[in-house]
């Protein structure tokens, strides 16, 4: 698109959207923000078949435990595409999916599957034409619809829902609060979030292009996700073998020179503990949704009950599940530098790893039966 097309201007120097309420209810498990983000944006064009739960589906997070070797990236898939060049999207190979360059980003992959085309702008973008992608921000806001951030300052993920003095201040609302928060529009261009490997961006929906088959969009999905769960790069990794990785580095050792002072739970440890008890205990819905349009799809009962197994793992399992034995949200460094204590932790998350393979093999089975 030429840049005399993107400039569009804005007669009103305030504004904000009518629809106003919190992004996700974390008491629900909704815990991957970039779902209520999406979930947001459909809402504000109309679409009521398009929720969290759908999205999380979608994208991915609900059903995939990840783990990263080098920097914080995100709660889940989504969050970690955050981290990659904004051109990459997830592409399908033989065994798995792997990164490539393309046209089509991951996440204007995922709105496109939608129905809607969507543009994501890096910030060295935003900055070079602040002004133009301003109008824009604008006029989507004047047309009722929210614009997705990522990176900014002090709200991760959060979605422009205002504007103030023609731009000058913006207003966004992220996570769990219903209460629109003004930023500058230097400080919205900007992220200083220390410890997490990101860039900052925008995300704007524009509009529909198609009508799309729900019962496809879900068969779409569980055909693709044996593959999306056994990804694996240099940086990180999906699935069994993001159990694996994580055990294996806290039995070897990762924590032992790590100072009390200088340890952050979240990034180094709950996050994978919030994904795999997120992931054990949510993601039946758009596993049912599935089956309920896709009625062939019988394997989906299979799935969901190895999924409940992980679920039970965590915080069910006879006094030997995870937060049982104190490697769960309850972890503490002092776990983690005992070598007892930490073999007994890794070989539960061992355990976790070997339902996931057995996840996978279902959902292979399933799908060579019912997508050829």
């Amino acid at each position: 698109m030429a840049e005399e097309e993107l400039i569009m201007f804005s007669k009103q120097s305030n504004n904000i959207i009518s629809k106003i309420h919190r992004l996700v209810t974390n008491e629900y498990g909704e815990n991957y923000w970039f779902n209520g983000c999406a979930k947001y944006v459909m809402e504000c064009f109309g679409e009521s078949d398009f929720d969290y739960e759908f999205f999380a589906g979608l994208t991915g997070d609900v059903f995939t435990q990840h783990y990263t070797y080098n920097g914080f990236r995100g709660e889940g898939v989504s969050g970690y595409m955050f981290t990659e060049k904004w051109s990459m999207y997830l592409h399908e190979t033989e065994e798995c999916f792997e990164l490539r360059e393309g046209k089509t980003g991951f996440f204007e992959r995922i709105f496109k599957l939608c129905g809607y085309s969507s543009t994501v702008v890096t910030g060295d973008e935003l900055c070079k034409n602040a002004e133009m992608y301003l109008q824009r921000l604008m006029t989507s806001i004047d047309k009722g619809v929210p614009v997705i951030s990522w990176g900014m300052s002090g709200a991760r993920i959060c979605v422009f829902v205002g504007y103030e003095e023609y731009g000058k201040t913006l207003l966004y609302i992220t996570g769990n609060s219903n209460c629109p928060v003004r930023t500058s529009l230097e400080a919205a261009l900007r992220t200083e979030i220390k410890g997490f490997d990101t860039t900052i961006g925008w995300i704007f929906v524009d509009k529909k292009m198609d009508d799309c088959s729900l019962a496809e969009i879900y068969r779409e999905r569980i055909r693709t996700l044996p593959k999306l769960i056994c990804t694996k790069t240099e940086k990180y990794c999906f699935g069994a073998s993001a159990f694996r990785g994580w055990a294996d580095d806290i039995e070897n050792g990762k924590f032992d020179n790590v100072k009390l002072e200088e340890f952050n739970p979240w990034t180094s440890y709950t996050a994978y503990v919030c994904a795999l008890a997120t992931n054990g205990s949510c993601c039946y819905s758009f596993l049912e949704r599935a089956q309920k349009l896709n009625p062939d799809m019988t394997f989906l009962g299979e799935v969901s009950r190895l999924y409940r197994r992980c679920g039970d793992m965590w915080e069910n399992d006879n006094g030997e599940d995870l937060e049982a034995i104190g490697g769960g949200f309850n972890v503490t460094l002092e776990a983690l530098q005992d070598k007892r204590r930490r073999k007994k932790i890794a070989a539960k998350l061992r355990e976790f790893a070997d339902v996931t393979d057995e996840i996978v093999q279902v959902l292979k089975r399933g799908v060579e039966k019912c997508c050829k």
